[in-house]
């Protein structure tokens, strides 16, 4: 890795360091993770059985998932934050053509500004969790064991690589737009569409090609309902479709990868 690339990344990573925007950020993430905290706290308690302890283990789990199925939404946000700027704003500003007058090539700018993306989202996911955590966890006044620090720092892995998708997106505009503005708002809605359209019209696609679902008459078996097999084959179906669609889009491999660690608490 050359030496150019460093050089960029130390001045992106000054700059936004310096940026209340990203400050901000951090702390939104602090007040989403005492907030997801009270919140499972709170849910956990109304489920107890009076007499016995809240649970560390399902605590650390259920806030784990908490935490990360909100940051799906929060996270994004933060790698379009430091994206949709990247090169717009150098563009807009006069300077981009200034830094690529000096030795410094096209892939090297766009790289150093990566990597400095790539620790400017870890280092805000990692310490907004290290300066909420200890709050979070004496409101509860619970002790945590290494094995769930362990899982707490897994469940930072998804978010940052969410934040991480949607920065190579903002970035793309960011290198195709001519206004910083137009980056933004074009990123903004890339969000949008990913986050609450596409699932929409993935879910009206299934629903066209399979048709109305069947009509459901519930069993009821050893004290439980359960689905016909006519009516599990439907949804599976409809699942599978709707799955096939959202393919496309960096929240639904989030939500898998989430699903995968967490299902199981």
């Amino acid at each position: 890795m050359s030496e150019a690339i460093f050089i960029v990344a130390r001045k992106e990573i000054s700059e936004n360091v310096k940026s209340l925007r990203y400050w901000a950020l951090i702390g939104l993430f602090i007040l989403l993770y005492i907030a997801m905290s009270a919140a499972v706290g709170a849910a956990l308690r109304g489920l107890r059985v009076p007499g016995v302890e809240l649970g560390r283990g399902r605590f650390v789990t259920q806030l784990a998932a908490g935490v990360s199925s909100s940051m799906s939404y929060v996270a994004p946000l933060l790698g379009i934050a430091l994206g949709f700027a990247a090169i717009a704003a150098e563009r807009e500003k006069g300077t981009l053509r200034l830094v690529l007058s000096r030795p410094i090539y096209r892939d090297q700018l766009i790289n150093g500004k990566i990597l400095a993306s790539v620790i400017l989202i870890f280092f805000a996911v990692f310490v907004s969790t290290v300066l909420a955590l200890p709050i979070s966890i004496t409101l509860h006044g619970l002790s945590l064991t290494t094995e769930d620090l362990a899982r707490l720092l897994l469940s930072l892995i998804p978010s940052t690589l969410l934040a991480l998708a949607y920065y190579a997106l903002a970035l793309f505009i960011s290198v195709v737009s001519d206004r910083s503005s137009r980056a933004f708002l074009y990123s903004l809605a890339a969000w949008v569409f990913f986050t609450f359209v596409l699932p929409i019209v993935a879910s009206m696609v299934a629903f066209s090609i399979l048709g109305p679902p069947p009509a459901i008459s519930f069993n009821a078996t050893g004290g439980r309902f359960e689905l016909p097999p006519q009516a599990q084959q439907y949804y599976q179906k409809l699942g599978e479709i709707t799955s096939t669609i959202l393919i496309i889009s960096p929240n639904n491999r989030f939500t898998s990868f989430t699903g995968a660690l967490f299902s199981a608490g």
